[in-house]
């Protein structure tokens, strides 16, 4: 602490009278100085923001100070208001200053979505431009993702867009310029002075954030308090700017007594207090990041179409057979689509070959024609026949000509369709009703192979999944959820004896590795040595079609 004041104090070109100050922390309260002052005219003082000084004007970085040497009290802030005041004892300022806070709260950073100039403007900075603005070369450069954009990142690109200045210490400090006061005073804002230590995985959402939010989550998620304080640059031109400075105080660090600095002033100051309260801000944070990802090697895959209820459970819909002529066949129910007939079929399972959903995918006309041949075997083509009376020759000649658009006698198409439906005066009504069912039919086939056929598989992971039945319809809730987002390699760890740089192109902006497939030359089976070398497992597929993928899962 430094000596007792025994000289006059100037400050903006007057004599102190008295001054007060307090100490702000976070975002609730400001640090503040008042001073009192008078002009000495013998010393020769002039109050220069009175005086019209342009150096001294409100919004102005200004210096106060108890000792010349400055080793005393010593506040840095922003001049926010003066006013004089004329008594019978004379004339007298007040200067208030405060902290320079609220230009951070006034300075705006894009950290994602934008991508357009400019990069730097007057209490602006786009960190996304800078870090994405080089084209496909540096796109997701930023690491911003729909979870937010990485604090480090956003340190890091402002660090890099950052001027470098002398502090009156002599110290390099690098700050990026442009950043004013209403009045068009330049500070400059020293990001290496803000809140360290933060894991990368700890993202903002944008697309833009105030600095001063900025620091807001960085020193909630540590555990700190922040003040902010202002010293003293040196332009290359040699002219004087501020530098707004961050501080903090570790909040998980229990306080030290403030007698010994209250002791010094014992026998000097008339009022002596000090003590301590408990302050219950948060000093810990519990960060969820987004959920695990690993890869997990397979090499058994089976067709999937999707889950069905058996009454118990939900189960998935894969082949129960295989054969050469039909390739494989499923169990699949009809609910959903019999809610939509208007003449339901029997609800129940149906076995669907292969060789039904790739001619319902190829067109109506290819899978009726397999529909109406009672040779192609398969239970729900002939439940169709047999639910719509198709093996009727009669019928049959009415739906023909109606899938060709051909005009057929009213007399010839009157009586089957009646005797479908029993009655003979619904006759047109109900070619019309049964050729809309046959559409949603060959619909609901056809949806079966555009959605799963060749897109979707059933396979298990190498790892241990977790059940339970959840209260809502008996659904099985599992403790890890395949997905084919892709996880996590380190640089040059082999992925199914793939390498990089070969390895870079299934690798996804923000660095994992989406799902791939490595299909065996010869019949399909894993060479043993890949095996062994790149897996350490034994316990593969007894079947393996087309070779073997990357599956990942989270948890």
């Amino acid at each position: 602490m430094a000596d007792i004041i025994t000289s006059p104090i100037k400050f903006l070109g007057a004599t102190v009278l008295s001054f007060n100050t307090s100490l702000g922390l976070g975002s609730a309260q400001e640090s503040s100085l008042n001073v009192d002052l008078i002009e000495d005219c013998e010393k020769g003082d002039v109050f220069l923001p009175a005086a019209g000084d342009v150096n001294f004007q409100v919004g102005a970085p200004v210096y106060f100070s108890t000792s010349v040497d400055g080793t005393g009290f010593n506040f840095g802030g922003v001049l926010t208001n003066w006013t004089v005041t004329q008594g019978a004892s004379g004339k007298t300022f007040n200067v208030k200053v405060v902290d320079p806070r609220q230009l951070l709260e006034n300075t705006v950073v894009i950290i994602d979505s934008y991508n357009g100039p400019p990069v730097k403007s007057i209490n602006y900075f786009n960190i996304y431009a800078q870090q994405e603005g080089g084209g496909c070369s540096s796109f997701g450069s930023s690491g911003s993702t729909e979870k937010g954009t990485p604090y480090t990142s956003i340190i890091n690109g402002l660090q890099g867009m950052s001027d470098f200045i002398t502090d009156t210490e002599g110290n390099t400090v690098s700050t990026p310029p442009i950043i004013y006061s209403p009045t068009g005073y330049r500070f400059h804002i020293n990001f290496e002075s803000f809140p360290q230590g933060i894991p990368e995985y700890y993202r903002l959402s944008g697309p833009s954030v105030t600095v001063s939010q900025l620091i807001q989550d960085a020193c909630g998620v540590l555990g700190l308090e922040f003040y902010c304080y202002l010293t003293v640059g040196v332009l290359p031109d040699g002219n004087q700017i501020g530098i707004i400075n961050i501080g903090t105080i570790d909040l998980k660090i229990a306080p030290t007594s403030f007698s010994n600095i209250i002791a010094q002033f014992d026998g000097v100051a008339t009022d002596l207090s000090y003590g301590q309260e408990l302050r219950n801000e948060v000093t810990k944070a519990v960060m969820f990041g987004e959920k695990q990802h690993y890869l997990s090697p397979v090499y058994q895959f089976n067709y999937y179409f999707g889950e069905d209820w058996n009454g118990n459970q939900f189960v998935p819909v894969i082949p129960f057979k295989f054969d050469q002529c039909y390739g494989f066949w499923i169990s699949k129910k009809l609910d959903e689509l019999n809610i939509t007939l208007n003449k339901p079929m029997q609800n129940r399972a149906y076995e669907i070959s292969e060789q039904d959903i790739r001619a319902a995918m190829a067109s109506y006309n290819v899978w009726w024609d397999r529909v109406t041949n009672g040779q192609i075997a398969g239970d729900l083509n002939k439940a169709i026949r047999d639910n719509y009376q198709l093996n009727d020759q009669n019928v049959r000649k009415v739906f023909e000509a109606v899938a060709k658009d051909e005009d057929i006698d009213d007399a010839v198409r009157f009586k089957p369709l009646a005797d479908i439906f029993g009655g003979p005066n619904k006759a047109k009504v109900v070619k019309d009703v049964i050729s809309e069912d046959l559409q949603k039919i060959h619909s609901f086939v056809q949806n079966l192979g555009t959605t799963y056929y060749g897109k979707q598989w059933f396979t298990p992971l190498n790892e241990t999944i977790c059940y339970y039945k959840g209260e809502k319809f008996q659904e099985l809730i599992f403790s890890s959820e395949p997905t084919n987002a892709g996880g996590w390699v380190d640089y040059g760890t082999p992925v199914l004896g793939l390498t990089d740089p070969d390895l870079a192109s299934f690798r996804e902006t923000d660095d994992r590795i989406s799902s791939f497939a490595v299909f065996a030359i010869n019949d399909g089976d894993v060479p043993a040595a890949d095996k062994e070398e790149n897996y350490g497992q034994d316990d593969y597929a007894d079947q393996n079609y087309g070779g073997t993928s990357e599956n990942s899962s989270g948890e």
